[in-house]
Formats: structure tokens, sequence, C-alpha cells
């Protein structure tokens, strides 16, 4: 339960540096299909930005022909306008930001539902290698800050441009000079905000990285909430945590500082272009170069032309924090499917096994000839790229015939679970061939290959629900499975019967009890082929008998391969196979390897002569 190491967030570090238009251009097709919505958020923004921008203008019409004059007919007409146009500001103001939170929450569903179908086809070594808490802050945070580039940044931007060359052009347009005076300070603004704008980025990608490491850490305590108690670990968690998150509350401090700084000074500097104008207007009013309503209308657009300015960083970071997220996101969209996603070669490239090349009966149902398998090495975030560890497999070579039953049996390490992993194509081999029933794995369609296959794990998963929905979510044979397994006799213990919440991964049930809903599960599927890992080593004594008599039941003219350790439940086995460290090393019935006096004679040893 360690927090995961500091090379293991490398990804987190590496973002965008400056604004990546590829990237950008990417994340613009999604807004392409709702091109209706941002148009209409488009226009909102304009006529929004003319209703602002006419206000002041307003302002120095009613000054100079009626207050200044005295003249107040008419002057009724033009207060109206000015409160027509606050209105028209406030109402498009609604309509914009109505329309770009729409065009948000669709582009991030579309996101999403992206997002989650490609990780449903991702390979099972991606997610070995992968913190699950970093895929949750893929999908929340991560696909948030894009969002809030949606609604707060790129149509927002585009409305602080307007504003911008609007009320600057209007400045011009009513006075020159006085409008350089305005102007003055950009230089001096520029450069202070270039300044903070590296300093306020760099703190925005360090928070948002030490984010998805208290993701992690909480994802990973949480499902491990059971041995942090039984180890006592509890101290040891909360002073990780606490640690993690001062981290990340200090850096957010730190960002904060940098705001701090940031606001008041564009402020003080816009306050000091205000102070000029006034200065210099002043002198221009008392000379009459200007009238006293285009002072006024100044010191109004002075006011606006720095407003978009004030958020300029906040903008750019949001854009950067964004472009961040967005690269992060591709790399999950553009990892390598599954293989068993890929187009399948064609059948003659391969040899077919030795009954079909023959033409000898019958085709075997389950046939390793020569496999040899290493899981990838973790690099980093992920899986290295064309580096392998250990091989897991030697050589592996085996025949399993249409309705027996196999076993395979040896060593923690043996690779036992692994030939099951391959069977369902968890994982591709590295040479030789997988065949069912006459047919090699990799030509099956990913649905017609595992339909033929049912797997029940040594560690049973049950999905949040009733025990009726968990055993349906196997296949349509649900009556013909709880009835077999026996899971209807001690289901009329729970006050619900069937209809039972089995709670989060089933907590409510005991483990027995889970291992028996999963069984009827993997079988309600009706596979022809049924993987067993283990299966019964987590149920007492009275369950396994029942297993075993219900297996007795539905084995016949079924294929079954069996993982276990307790050899009790393999002795009536067709085939034992005895793996030791990556090999096949012994192969028979439970009679013919006793008499062998091998490495299966050792184990039954082990297991039943010593504890007799």
């Amino acid at each position: 339960m360690n927090p995961p190491s500091e090379p293991f967030f490398l990804e987190d570090r590496a973002e965008t540096q400056g604004v990546d238009w590829r990237l950008l251009g990417r994340l613009l097709r999604y807004v392409a299909p709702h091109r209706g919505i941002l148009a209409g958020a488009l226009a909102a923004l304009l006529c929004g930005t003319f209703c602002q921008l006419s206000g002041p203008y307003i302002i120095k019409i009613v000054i100079d022909r009626h207050v200044t004059t005295g003249h107040l007919g008419g002057m009724e007409g033009w207060v109206l306008l000015y409160l027509a146009a606050l209105a028209g500001a406030m109402g498009f103001l609604y309509a914009q930001m109505y329309a770009v939170s729409v065009l948000g929450q669709r582009v991030i569903l579309a996101l999403r539902r992206q997002m989650f179908a490609r990780m449903e086809r991702l390979p099972v070594a991606y997610f070995d290698r992968t913190p699950t808490g970093r895929l949750m802050t893929r999908l929340t945070s991560d696909v948030e800050a894009l969002q809030e580039l949606l609604s707060s940044g790129l149509v927002s931007t585009v409305g602080d441009a307007a504003v911008l060359v609007g009320t600057a052009a209007i400045l011009l347009g009513m006075n020159f000079r006085l409008a350089l005076v305005v102007f003055s300070v950009l230089p001096v603004l520029v450069l202070f905000v270039e300044l903070l704008k590296k300093y306020i980025r760099d703190a925005n990608r360090e928070a948002r990285r030490k984010l998805a490491r208290l993701n992690a850490f909480l994802q990973e305590h949480v499902t491990g909430v059971p041995v942090v108690k039984a180890f006592v670990r509890e101290g040891k968690s909360e002073r990780r945590f606490d640690a993690l998150n001062d981290e990340y509350a200090a850096e957010n401090i730190r960002l904060t500082n940098f705001y701090s700084v940031y606001f008041p000074g564009v402020e003080m500097l816009a306050s000091v272009a205000v102070a000029l104008l006034l200065w210099r207007g002043g002198v221009s009013l008392l000379s009459g170069a200007i009238t006293f309503g285009t002072l006024v209308a100044f010191l109004e657009y002075a006011q606006k032309f720095y407003n978009p300015i004030k958020d300029m960083s906040d903008k750019y970071n949001i854009l950067q924090s964004a472009l961040a997220s967005s690269e992060r996101i591709f790399q999950i969209l553009d990892a390598e499917l599954s293989p068993e996603y890929r187009d399948a070669a064609p059948a003659a490239s391969r040899p077919a096994p030795a009954s079909v090349a023959t033409g000898s009966a019958p085709v075997p149902a389950i046939e390793f000839r020569d496999v040899w398998f290493s899981y990838p090495k973790p690099e980093g975030f992920g899986l290295a790229q064309g580096l392998e560890g250990p091989p897991v497999l030697r050589g592996v070579s085996f025949v399993l015939e249409e309705g027996q039953t196999g076993a395979i049996v040896g060593a923690t390490g043996a690779g036992k679970t692994t030939v099951l992993s391959l069977l369902f194509r968890f994982y591709e081999i590295r040479r030789g061939q997988i065949y069912l029933f006459g047919r090699e794995i990799r030509e099956f369609p990913r649905e017609e290959l595992r339909g033929l296959l049912s797997l029940v794990l040594q560690e049973p998963f049950l999905f949040p629900g009733t025990v009726i929905e968990n055993v349906a979510a196997g296949g349509p044979a649900v009556s013909a499975a709880l009835s077999a397994v026996g899971v209807d006799r001690f289901a009329r213990e729970w006050g619900e019967g069937m209809a039972t919440d089995v709670g989060e991964r089933g907590v409510r049930l005991s483990t027995g009890q889970r291992q028996m809903v999963s069984f009827a599960r993997a079988l309600a599927r009706e596979p022809r082929i049924l993987l067993l890992d283990e299966a019964t080593s987590s149920v007492d004594p009275v369950t396994e008998g029942r297993i075993r008599e219900a297996l007795a039941e539905i084995l016949p003219g079924r294929t079954a391969l069996v993982v276990a350790h307790r050899l009790s439940t393999v002795l009536s086995a067709d085939r034992i196979i005895v793996m030791h460290k990556g090999k096949v090393r012994e192969s028979g019935t439970h009679a013919e390897l006793m008499a062998a006096g091998g490495i299966y004679r050792r184990l039954y040893a082990l297991q039943f002569e010593k504890s007799g």
C-alpha cells in the first residue's frame, strides 16, 4: 500500500509548452458537430459587446447635448436607449453563457463516452501498469478542464478580443491623442503579464500533477481499506495523505500568491492609465479641445479596455491547462487497442493443429503448441513499447479433448493463471499457437471467442445490484445456472431472496456466497469451455461440496480447465497438467502421475500425507 514512486507520475509532467495548434485543432473537431450552437453563442457575444460599447457613447451624448447645455428636451429618449443597451447586454450575456454551457456539456458528453469506450477496449496489460486513480483523474478533472476551456476560454477570449478592438477603435475615433494616453502603459503591462504568466502556468501544472497523485493515493487506500486496517497502517496512511494533501494545498497557495500579485498589478497599471487620462484630459477640457462628455466616455472606455487584459493570463492558463489535459486524454484515445480488436490474420498464414492437419478426429477443444509468453515491462506510465520481462511460459504444449476436464497444478508463479489469460486473449503470446476446436484463437472475433469461454476467478467480483442482475450479466440461462449451482437454496436465507442487493463489489455477501453467485454467472452463458481459476479456494467445505455436485451435473459434454492448488478438487480430472517454472513437466491422470513419482507425487504428499 505504499504510495507510487515519483517516476510513476512522469507523464503528468509532460505537458504542452506554448500553444500546440495541432492539439487545439484536434480538440476543436469535437466542437464541429455543434457549430450551430457555437455560431449562436458568438452572435450573442458580438451583440452583447455592441450593447456594452454603446453605453459610454450614449452617456457622452447625454452630457454634451443635454446636461452641460441645460436643454432637457429629448433626453429621456437617450436615457431609455441607455437602459435598453444595459438590458440587451444582460440578455445577450445570458444567451451566450447558456449556449456555451450547452456546447461544453455536449462536447464533454461525447468525449467521456469515447474515452470510456476506448478504455474498455484497451489491453489488460495497460491496466496492470496504470493506477486507477490516474484514469479517474483523466475522466473527471482533465475532462472538466476542457469544459472550462469551452465555457470560460474560447468564446470568452473572442469576446475579450472584440471588446479590445472595438474599444480601441472608438477611442481612436473620438480623440487620437487621448487614445495614445490610454495606451501608454501597455508596454509595461505586457512585460508584467509575460513575466508572471510563466510562473502562473507552471504553478497550475504542478497543482494538477499533485492532484493526480492525491487521487491515485485515495483510490488505492479506499480500495485497500481492509488491508490498511489488518496491518494497522491507519497512522502511516494518514501521515502520507496529509503530506500529499499539504503539497497540493501548498501549490494552490503558491498559485494564489501569483494571482494576488497579478490582478492588483494589472489594476494598478490600469489606474495609472486612468490617472494620466485625467491629467491630460483635464488639460484638454480646460483648453476647449474636448468636451466634458468626451472625457467621461474616455474614462468609461479606459476601464472597459483594461478589464479583458486583467483576464488575459487567466484565460491563457485555462487554455494551457486544457491543452495539457487534452494531451493526456488523447494519450488514452490513441493508446493501442487490445489485440482482439485488430483484424485477424488470414487462416492460411498459420499452421493447423496436429489433429486437423492429419485429418484425425476428434478435434481438440484446447491445444497449446510451443507457447512462449512474457509480460511487458513497465516504463513510467503504461507499458514500454517492445520491452518484455522474463518468460512466464516457456514452450508450453498440451491438448485437452472436448468434453474432458483438465486441471493445471503447480507451485505459485508456475504460469497457471497466465494460461487462462491467454485463452481469453487478455495478452498476446510471443510465439507459438493456441487453438480452440481446431481454430487459432487470433482468428476469432472477440464476441465469438469469449462467447465460447466462461471464467470463474479466485477473487469473485460482483457488480452493484441484485443477485439476479449479477447472474444475468453472464448470459440468458439464469434459472438453470442458479439451480445448478444451488444459489436458489441459500438465497432463501436472505430477506429479499434473489432481489437482495449485493452492495459494492458484493460486500454484503460472504466470500463463499459471492463465489457461488459468480459461478452461476459463468454458467448462465452456457459456455462450451468453463475455466476455473482457484474457484473453490475461498469457499468452505460444504459450499465446495455443493460446487462439486453441481460440476458433476453440468460438466458432461462441456470442456473444463481448472487451475487449482487444492489437489482434492482435481483428483477426478481427465488430464492433470503439472507446471513448474513456466514449463509443462508432467501430464496424465491422477493415478498415472502418482505412479510416475514425480512433481505431482511430491505435491500430493505435501497436501495429504503429511497432514494425515
